[in-house]
């Protein structure tokens, strides 16, 4: 578990590179710090501040799951959403681009990120 704070960013990317080590090389595991780096930014800016962030990661055959779940009311993708604007980067652009696929889910009055990253590169 993780507070809503900046460091919680680097935080999940330590952990994470810890998990990962025995199944990613470290072009993949860059890859899986700048998505995980992208998903608990949006988690600290648009949940509960100071609230906790639970990160999850679950080994599969061909791919690491991993799931960010907080206190915010969530997102929902729409057209344009992975384009830049005044209130934002391209983040959710490189989560698209570098994961074999992701989402959102509301639970409980939670807002879960989940995204699947393959070991290999495409």
């Amino acid at each position: 578990m993780l507070r809503a704070r900046p460091a919680a960013a680097r935080e999940a990317r330590v952990w994470l590179n810890e998990v990962a080590e025995q199944l990613l090389e470290q072009p993949r595991r860059a890859d899986l710090e700048l998505v995980v780096s992208e998903i608990v930014t949006n988690a600290i800016r648009h949940g509960r501040p100071d609230g906790d962030i639970l990160l999850a990661a679950t080994p599969k055959d061909e791919f690491l799951c991993v799931q960010v779940t907080d206190d915010g009311p969530g997102l929902v993708p729409r057209p344009g959403a992975m384009a830049s604007d005044e209130n934002g980067g391209f983040g959710l652009f490189l989560v698209e681009r570098l994961t074999r696929r992701w989402g959102v889910t509301r639970e409980g009055g939670r807002t879960r990120v989940w995204f699947e990253l393959d070991y290999e590169a495409a």
